[in-house]
């Protein structure tokens, strides 16, 4: 029994020290925060004092509120300044980081070099000293009251956003991208961040044109997962919303995964085919030589066109692609359906128009081929006059074709001498054996 009280005297001995060490340093912490800050203070009103007088360079400036900001955080930091002095620090800090941001913006105007990183540092300390100011100063109303200083820091606080904006154009322009992307990220977010100035904040630009500055360095930077995080806000500026859409589809390239970006190009598309009818040509390319090392199996093209004419039948190249897919596959009639149908999205499309030709062309010379080996004279007859009506029939689409390029007879002159030649219209086959 003797030793547990020894024990627990021993304890309660060892706890009072410990509770006397710790009051002692937290004493000595509290001195050494109100020496920092005072110090700090003294520089800030010695500079202040020469900028008031117009005496002191931007160098100086940003040389002595570097030593002051220096003092100021550290004593913020130690956690040892009391309650109701925490907003007398922010306030040193913040007429400090603004010294040198001012500092700092007059050397761009005359064209002085200066330190980007240390620029967007310091703004990064200026607008959390303005908010901590805000939020540890106790607002006091009436004639000697606080209230208006206290609006007037938060206009300051509001109008800081832009700055991040110009950090991101420096940084990136320095391709400092990590910090031009957490200055764009910050800009962004700045309502969130300081909600103080809710009401208040006005950016140069729209934030969507800031979300599309920041994708487009994002894709600079080669950061494709901040590209991702930023494209559905980038992708709505309007004036940028067609290379945004390009760059974001080509970062799947560059980055090796094109299954990635067909998926995307597909939903795209799909979602929007009047907007998009570039990308649908890409993809159905892309799909074509998919099918093609697929093998005949393989029906990735035919199935795409089908959902794109599913959601909009007047998409041209969707059509045109079907078209294509069963002129390959020798479904003629079916394709000839499908060129008749681009011939009626666009009546000049050339192509459209010679494809109808030339289906109706493979046609007779598919029954042509067969006319020698019948041996009955009567169906070998038959057969040859169904030639010439297929011939006589692929005529007004070649001429078609011909009156969407009438400079350029390379283009249909040889199969339409052809056709008037089986269908005995011998002086139309040489006119166009002179174009030939």
């Amino acid at each position: 029994m003797k030793k547990t009280f020894i024990l627990m005297a021993l304890l309660l001995s060892v706890g009072t020290i410990m509770g006397q060490v710790d009051k002692a340093a937290l004493k000595l912490a509290q001195k050494e925060a109100k020496a920092q800050m005072n110090e700090a203070q003294k520089i800030s009103a010695a500079i202040t004092a020469k900028i008031n007088e117009k005496a002191a360079t931007d160098d100086e400036i940003i040389t002595e509120c570097k030593k002051g900001q220096a003092l100021i955080r550290k004593a913020i930091k130690s956690g040892a300044i009391a309650e109701n002095k925490l907003g007398d620090a922010y306030k040193i800090s913040a007429d400090m980081a603004n010294y040198i941001n001012t500092a700092i913006l007059n050397k761009t105007e005359n064209k002085e070099p200066f330190d980007t990183a240390f620029f967007f540092s310091n703004l990064k300390t200026l607008t959390s000293a303005l908010q901590g100011e805000i939020k540890h100063t106790k607002i006091t109303t009436g004639e000697a009251g606080n209230e208006n200083y206290i609006k007037g820091r938060k206009f300051n606080l509001a109008q800081c956003g832009n700055f991040y904006l110009y950090a991101a154009q420096i940084n990136g322009e320095g391709k400092l991208y990590d910090k031009a992307l957490e200055a764009f990220d910050i800009a962004l977010n700045y309502a969130k961040i300081y909600p103080e100035v809710a009401g208040q904040l006005k950016f140069s630009i729209p934030e969507d044109k800031i979300a599309f500055h920041a994708f487009h360095l994002a894709h600079d930077a080669k950061n494709y997962e901040k590209m991702s995080e930023l494209y559905d806000k980038a992708v709505q500026y309007a004036e940028g919303a067609d290379v945004t859409k390009q760059v974001n589809l080509e970062s799947y390239r560059e980055r090796g995964d094109t299954a990635a970006w067909a998926s995307h190009v597909r939903e795209m598309t799909l979602k929007e085919p009047k907007t998009n009818e570039t990308y649908i040509q890409m993809l159905i390319a892309y799909y074509i030589n998919a099918d093609k090392k697929a093998g005949p199996e393989s029906n990735l093209m035919m199935k795409y066109v089908d959902d794109i004419i599913a959601v909009d039948p007047n998409i041209l190249m969707a059509n045109y692609g079907k078209a294509y897919k069963l002129f390959e596959t020798e479904k003629y009639d079916e394709a000839l359906a499908a060129y008749k149908r681009c011939t009626e999205i666009k009546p000049d499309y050339y192509d459209a128009w010679y494809q109808c030709g030339l289906c109706k062309y493979r046609q007779a010379l598919a029954k042509n081929a067969t006319v020698s080996s019948i041996k009955n004279q009567t169906l070998a007859k038959q057969t040859l006059e169904i030639t010439k009506k297929l011939f006589g029939e692929a005529i007004p689409f070649f001429e078609k074709a011909r009156e969407c390029a009438p400079d350029e007879p390379q283009k249909w002159a040889f199969e339409l001498r052809q056709c008037y030649s089986v269908t005995g219209q011998a002086e139309k086959a040489a006119e166009m054996d002179k174009l030939l």
